[in-house]
Formats: structure tokens, sequence, C-alpha cells
């Protein structure tokens, strides 16, 4: 019996009341290696979960927070993706959530540009960004 099983028949069996809550928050997702994996759906995953894969792949994404700037290339990009990010069978690399910092491309920026696009950031930094930080501090089991 795998260690993820007897824990779940611990909680089962001792605390009834989690392991219902627990249970309505699952997701079942077909794999290659091990079939069908049953894997508890964290509250902020958006539940896009593709099948056929390899169990260490199976992942949950959360909502990204976009910062859009205005170039003088490509006129409205997306520079910068981030979100909460958790591959609970992950073999090399962490099974705790973390976020992910996506980034673009070179663009470039006329000066008022480049001002409007600091403006951007330090509201993304203080604003989204600073957000996200405290959600993954209490996913992380840390104070606010």
């Amino acid at each position: 019996m795998s260690e993820d099983e007897k824990a779940r028949r611990f909680v089962d069996r001792h605390f009834p009341e989690v392991a219902r809550l627990l249970a309505a928050r699952t997701v079942t997702v077909t794999t290659i290696d091990h079939g069908d994996v049953t894997v508890y759906e964290p509250a902020w995953c958006l539940g896009v979960h593709p099948t056929e894969g390899y169990r260490a792949d199976i992942e949950h994404r959360g909502q990204p927070i976009r910062l859009k700037a205005d170039t003088a290339c490509h006129g409205e990009v997306e520079v910068l993706d981030v979100f909460l990010y958790q591959r609970p069978f992950a073999e090399q690399s962490s099974t705790a959530p973390v976020a992910v910092v996506a980034l673009d491309e070179w663009h470039e920026f006329d000066a008022a540009q480049l001002a409007e696009f600091g403006a951007a950031l330090t509201a993304f930094v203080a604003g989204p960004l600073h957000d996200l930080a405290e959600q993954l501090r209490l996913l992380e089991g840390g104070e606010q």
C-alpha cells in the first residue's frame, strides 16, 4: 500500500468530516504509467488536467495575473504572467505550491511607453503580485 493510500485511509477513519471535504475537492486524471489517479484539487486550481501524461506531470495551475504593456514595435503585448502552480507528484522538483513567472520576448519602448510601463509594473508589484505572494505564504503555512 502506498503512503498516499495509507494517509487517505487514516483520514477516512479518524477524521470523516475532513475526508468528506477532501473527497468533494478531488479530480481523477488518467495517466500512462499509473492509470487513473485521484488527486486533491486546490481551491485556486483552474481545473484543467490533460490526460494521457505521466503521473509526475499532473499539475495544478491558478488564474494568471497578467502585466500588459503598450510597445512601439508590437502595440499592446502581454509581458509577464504570474500564477500559482503545483505538481503534486513531481520527481525532480518541489511538490509544494509555487509561483511561476512567465516572461515574454524583447519589445521596444519609446520614452512615454517606458514611463507607462514603469507605472504599470509598480502598480502590478504593489497590487496583484503582492496579493499572490500573501496567498502563497498562506499555502506554505506562514503568517501574513
